[in-house]
């Protein structure tokens, strides 16, 4: 009994520690309205590119996220448009990690548009305050930023990851866990100088992204999920690092998926 229980416990690890890119379980999912859905449907490829039972994960997730966000507008009246959009930018971020929510974040703020920022005095699109548990957006910025799906610029996407990333700098889930791991990796792939070199030499990321360690992250992520296949070819090894830190296979889920912008 003992050697079974054993085997068991072995291969509950594996499906849910080694194997992640299952897809999520969910025993009473929650169901969007229609409404909801068609607001999906016309603004994510990402969504789109799920089959029946991944969706259904991501309809549950959306609602979980506005469900346990406050929305609040400046300026802007929130609708169930503005909310279900910042749903579905944040759920496409964590879809592969089972800790999809974010532990730092309660409050999203809506402007219409870029406005002034009295903690950093000056003008912002978006930013991300973990001691004030919010994320702030300017929705003329961030609706460009999904209306393009291949610049790699996505104030959504860009928000997030900060969120993400100062949320799982002190959690000690598994999502955090990985997450950190594979993001260290990167930063230690690009000690080497010539993997440096090869950075530059691309000049695939704009140069923003060499602020800090915090926006090089967000700049890799707009870019894994709004231009994969050109990511993939020019830093194939930087490329995988993010695939196992979001635990996602883009390329796998846009197979033979038209990008529509």
């Amino acid at each position: 009994m003992i050697k079974l229980f054993f085997v068991l416990v072995n291969a509950v690890k594996g499906i849910f520690f080694e194997n992640t890119n299952l897809p999520q379980l969910v025993v009473f999912p929650k169901e969007l309205n229609i409404l909801q859905t068609t607001i999906i449907t016309k603004y994510s490829n990402f969504y789109n590119c799920l089959n029946k039972n991944e969706k259904r994960v991501f309809e549950h997730r959306v609602f979980r996220f506005i469900d346990e966000h406050k929305f609040i507008g400046n300026g802007i009246k929130i609708t169930e448009e503005i909310k279900t959009l910042v749903a579905t930018m944040a759920i496409t971020l964590t879809f592969g990690m089972r800790r999809y929510l974010f532990s730092r974040v309660n409050t999203i703020i809506i402007y219409p548009k870029s406005y002034y920022s009295t903690i950093l005095d000056q003008y912002h699109k978006g930013e991300t305050n973990p001691k004030l548990h919010l994320v702030v957006f300017s929705w003329l910025d961030f609706l460009e930023g999904i209306n393009d799906k291949q610049d790699n610029l996505n104030l959504a996407l860009h928000e997030f990851s900060h969120a993400l990333h100062f949320g799982f700098l002190n959690e000690q889930s598994y999502s955090a866990y990985n997450f950190k791991k594979y993001f260290d990796q990167i930063l230690l792939f690009l000690i080497n100088p010539e993997n440096q070199k090869q950075l530059l030499n691309t000049n695939y990321l704009r140069s923003y992204a060499f602020e800090n360690k915090f926006e090089f992250l967000a700049v890799l992520i707009e870019h894994f999920f709004e231009t994969p296949t050109e990511f993939k070819q020019k830093l194939p090894e930087v490329f995988l690092l993010v695939q196992k830190m979001l635990n996602i296979d883009i390329l796998k889920i846009y197979k033979n998926k038209p990008v529509i912008n």
